[in-house]
């Protein structure tokens, strides 16, 4: 017993000592950004201003200062003094990605329970702010970077009310100076309203209807206190204050959108009517039975997030390319729309490529990318400061070696805010590390077949 007492002791200790090493590792030493010192021009590239109205930009430029853009257009600006020049000939200029919603900074490695800070205890939280949870040494946040993805809304995970959404800027020492916005809007899961079928849950169709009924009456009571507490402290300020109604504040009078995690049409429906009856402003976050909601989503006006193009159907009888065409038709019926993976953080660099899908399968290639610069920033509430290139918009951008959405193109230069940002990463370094082991064993190989080529000294 004394010795199995102490092997086990030991067993624990090296496994904490490794996830404990592995915590470590896992965090950037890529030093951020300092602030831009003076102004820089961007010339000669094919300028994607991610507007309706000049949508693409030939042989043009961006100058920016101060973190602000100050000019955009065709041909050379009048250049400041002390002007940085870019020369971009033959490249792409675009607004930085956004992904929106993500866990982003929340989460370093799935198996490691002391990294995940994406859920709080218990079921109703609207206080709940994930950008003072933000990891801003994270590795992830590095290797989203590297792949064009500079601005992030990051969300809270669990309960029915998870929490705020925030908007952050992907580079910075602390969660403050990542923090663009801690809280612009509430995140909602919707109950099911549909029961499943009997062999994919334990519970019975009526019990199934039972519990959501139930859960859709319980948000719809906290809604009431909330609103009820605020408005007595509006009467009378010694009412005490209340951490989750003032979390609620803005979304119960209107400002702020409420973000619903959705599954299928009859939530969207049960979700929508439920949000209208009670003045509030929905936005949809889901895939599946998007599709068939259309024509309602159209009629009430509501915008949807995507969420991945990458899925296989749900449905049997669903085509193939459901998932593929579904941005196109939300875009041919007017609806405003983003696209998110849908993933977990670690695959978040893969954002542009589902909007690169979008495209091969019908979507203009402009819109595929406002659905993951400009949209996801007017929707969320970062517009019209971030996400687009115009005049006093933020210095948020991209240069790419060719189309943003190309999987070929890689990113050459990014700034946040004005900022240059650095693109290396762990991934980056360790594709470096296993090229110079190739190169070696490359000329190792050809030196020894070289040896063994040569011919044998003739003997004396």
């Amino acid at each position: 017993m004394h010795y199995a007492h102490i092997n086990n002791f030991h067993f624990a200790s090296t496994v904490a000592a490794t996830l404990i090493s592995s915590c470590a590792f896992a965090q950037s030493d890529i030093v951020p950004a300092p602030t831009q010192s003076r102004p820089i021009a961007i010339i000669h590239a094919v300028v994607h201003t991610a507007t309706l109205e000049q949508p693409v930009i030939e042989d043009g430029h961006v100058l920016f200062d101060g973190g602000r853009i100050m000019s955009v257009g065709a041909g050379m600006p009048t250049l400041p003094e002390n002007c940085e020049i870019f020369d971009a000939k033959g490249m792409h200029v675009s607004p930085g990605f956004c992904a929106f919603p993500t866990t982003l900074g929340l989460i370093e490695t799935l198996s490691v329970d002391s990294t995940d800070d994406r859920r709080e205890f218990g079921e109703l939280h609207p206080e709940s702010v994930p950008s003072v949870a933000i990891n801003p040494d994270s590795d992830l946040l590095t290797v989203a970077r590297a792949a064009g993805i500079l601005l992030a809304v990051t969300v809270p995970q669990g309960g029915l009310i998870s929490g705020s959404a925030s908007g952050i800027r992907l580079d910075g020492w602390t969660p403050e100076d990542l923090c663009i916005d801690p809280s612009l809007g509430v995140v909602i899961t919707w109950p099911v309203v549909d029961p499943a079928r009997a062999f994919s849950s334990r519970r019975s169709p009526e019990d199934q209807r039972k519990r959501a009924k139930e859960d859709v009456e319980r948000i719809g009571r906290f809604f009431d206190e909330m609103k009820a507490i605020l408005a007595a402290r509006a009467a009378d300020a010694t009412v005490a204050h209340d951490e989750r109604a003032e979390a609620m504040r803005d979304v119960l009078s209107g400002k702020d959108p409420v973000f619903v995690e959705i599954g299928s049409a009859s939530q969207i429906e049960s979700a929508v009517t439920w949000m209208k009856a009670r003045g509030l402003r929905a936005v949809i976050i889901g895939g599946e039975g998007v599709a068939s909601a259309i024509p309602f989503l159209k009629a009430e006006g509501i915008s949807v997030v995507v969420r991945g193009v990458h899925r296989v159907p749900a449905q049997r009888h669903a085509p193939t390319d459901a998932s593929y065409t579904l941005p196109k038709q939300l875009n041919d019926a007017g609806i405003l729309f983003s696209i998110t993976t849908g993933d977990e953080p670690a695959h978040e660099r893969n954002l542009p490529h589902h909007a690169a899908t979008a495209a091969a399968f019908g979507l203009d290639r402009e819109a595929a990318l406002r659905a993951v610069t400009a949209n996801p920033c007017v929707i969320a509430g970062l517009a019209p400061r971030y996400g687009t290139l115009a005049p006093l918009s933020s210095a948020t951008l991209i240069v790419t070696r060719g189309h943003p959405l190309e999987l070929t193109s890689d990113v050459a230069a990014a700034w946040i805010d004005g900022r240059s940002i650095e693109l290396d990463s762990h991934q980056s370094q360790m594709k470096r590390k296993y090229e110079t082991k190739l190169e070696t064993k490359t000329l190792e190989t050809k030196t020894l077949e070289t040896k063994t080529d040569a011919p044998a000294p003739k003997s004396p």
